[in-house]
């Protein structure tokens, strides 16, 4: 399997399941945003870190699958 669709993988099932798995670690959302002195400066939300993998793990999918292809053509 080519590391790119494992890659791809790995990050659309993170998109999928962030929300337990921060619980799991312990971690909250503020993970997401840069703060200083107890004010947030830059913020993303949850949705869209979630669609941000999604989107990076589809494309490295894709990618994955045509260098695969690429592969079994030679």
């Amino acid at each position: 399997m080519n590391s790119n669709v494992i890659w791809g993988i790995v990050l659309l099932a993170l998109s999928l399941f962030l929300k337990p798995l921060l619980v799991i670690v312990g971690l909250n959302e503020r993970l997401f945003g840069l703060y200083w002195q107890g004010e947030p400066v830059f913020s993303l939300s949850p949705f869209l870190v979630r669609i941000i993998l999604a989107v990076i793990g589809i494309i490295m999918l894709i990618i994955g699958g045509m260098q695969v292809a690429k592969q079994k053509n030679e």
